[in-house]
């Protein structure tokens, strides 16, 4: 008898699920780690391209006379208007069967030509419009690799699996944030967007090229899980309602998202306005930085959830709930303190305790969902991380620091004090994981314990 949580054989896999799309194989280990690797990769791409701009928004600010809350529009909704209104229908999509490989090949390619496009812009409103085409084509590659990883690797191994996928933030702002700043202080913003949205045409070429679609439902441990029929958006709809873990995961997400994205997007110009930084020096430092703490919280945020959620699926939260508690005050004194570099060091802490919860509400968001709703699942997890957080997030920070700016008659201070609220709002965050760990509790089969097998 087959072991909860165990793999089964390719010929299994291939029998019990007729309705895969044409191509589509059993992936064997050292094909499933290629393809996390390039999924990873073309992730780091994704942010690369998407938080660029952040560290160029100070040029771009001299240059077309804008206000704060007009360069939070474009770090912010501009790339998540079509983000988020696309998201769903995207995702949709997917799980009706469409090929995941041509579709993630096909919009990495499109969103890197339009980072390009960004460079050839005039005036802010064409900025803004080729922002939001990045926006558009980035919209389904999220749903279409979650829903890969998840037929590439079974529950016990999921956590670790998203763990590593989610590198691929830090390693994008990392890119976008050093590369950039370094570019555009030897040259100009222009030539930064031109260097960074090239490298994803040919990365797009490859994985067309080398990556094969996984069988849809493959690694589940019930048989009849991947003969599930379809489901409609409403049904789809109805049944994550119903599990009020997904719920509040996907709220817990998106307010923590808000918080992080109204700090992430302006830590660039804080280091610049209150420290005096160069764009290489706030660019290189902020870049290692995020990239060296993500890397570390995102692997330790997955390893603790495959660890801690054997006795329960609620386990997997319990990090992510102290860590993100710990870190305000962290991030608190970091952001008063009266140098760049001083800044920069008590940054490390609280960067690493806010990327513990990626992994397990990725993994999370996945495991609660049925097989033929898990694009539709990521896509409403991500709608509402971009529509609550990465579209509002920066616009918000930017209004307060405007109006801070207004009451204490410096921009510096006006900024400190924006990015301090910000950090205070991570507590609504932290409310909607707590309830989201109670009602895996009480899901019993659906949330409670996860299979000792590997």
């Amino acid at each position: 008898m087959l072991e909860a949580g165990a793999e089964r054989p390719p010929q299994e896999l291939v029998g019990s699920q007729p309705a895969s799309p044409p191509g589509s194989t059993p992936a064997v280990p050292r094909q499933r780690a290629l393809m996390l690797a390039m999924l990873t990769l073309i992730y780091a791409l994704n942010y690369l391209d998407r938080q660029i701009v952040v560290i160029l928004q100070e040029p771009i600010k001299r240059e077309y006379h804008l206000q704060d809350w007009q360069l939070g529009l474009l770090t912010g909704a501009s790339i998540s208007i079509l983000y988020t209104a696309m998201g769903i229908p995207i995702a949709r999509w997917i799980d009706r069967g469409v090929h995941r490989v041509r579709l993630i090949a096909a919009i990495t390619a499109i969103w890197s030509v339009m980072t390009v496009l960004c460079g050839y812009t005039r005036s802010f409103g064409q900025f803004v419009v080729a922002r939001m085409g990045v926006g558009l084509a980035e919209a389904g590659f999220t749903p279409a690799a979650h829903s890969m990883l998840s037929d590439l690797y079974p529950l016990r191994k999921r956590p670790a699996a998203m763990g590593v996928f989610a590198i691929g933030v830090s390693l994008g702002i990392m890119g976008g944030l050093s590369v950039g700043g370094i570019i555009a202080q030897r040259y100009d913003w222009r030539t930064a967007l031109f260097v960074c949205g090239l490298p994803g045409i040919l990365i797009a070429l490859l994985f067309g090229l080398i990556a094969r679609e996984p069988v849809r439902g493959a690694t589940e441990a019930d048989p009849a899980a991947t003969a599930e029929e379809r489901l409609s958006f409403s049904e789809a709809i109805a049944v994550l309602w119903r599990r009020k873990a997904y719920v509040h995961i996907t709220l817990g997400s998106a307010a923590t998202s808000f918080a992080l994205a109204a700090m992430y997007a302006w830590f660039p110009s804080f280091l610049i306005r209150v420290h005096g930084m160069s764009l290489a020096e706030a660019g290189l430092g902020l870049g290692l930085l995020i990239g060296a703490t993500g890397f570390i919280g995102t692997l330790l945020g997955g390893w603790q959830a495959a660890r801690l959620g054997r006795q329960g699926l609620q386990g997997m939260l319990w990090a992510p709930i102290g860590g993100i508690l710990l870190s305000i005050p962290l991030f608190v004194v970091a952001l008063t303190v009266g140098s760049g570099m001083s800044t920069l060091g008590l940054l490390a802490l609280p960067l690493i305790l806010t990327g513990l919860w990626t992994a397990p509400a990725i993994a999370l968001t996945q495991s609660l969902a049925p097989v033929r709703a898990r694009a539709t699942a990521s896509a409403i997890y991500i709608v509402a991380s971009n529509l609550i957080g990465v579209s509002l997030g920066p616009i918000a920070s930017g209004l307060m620091s405007d109006i801070f700016a207004r009451w204490t008659g410096s921009e510096a201070t006006g900024l400190r004090w924006a990015l301090i609220v910000s950090a205070m709002l991570l507590t609504w965050g932290v409310v909607h994981w707590a309830l989201a760990a109670w009602a895996l509790r009480r899901e019993g089969p659906q949330g409670a314990i996860m299979p000792a097998a590997a």
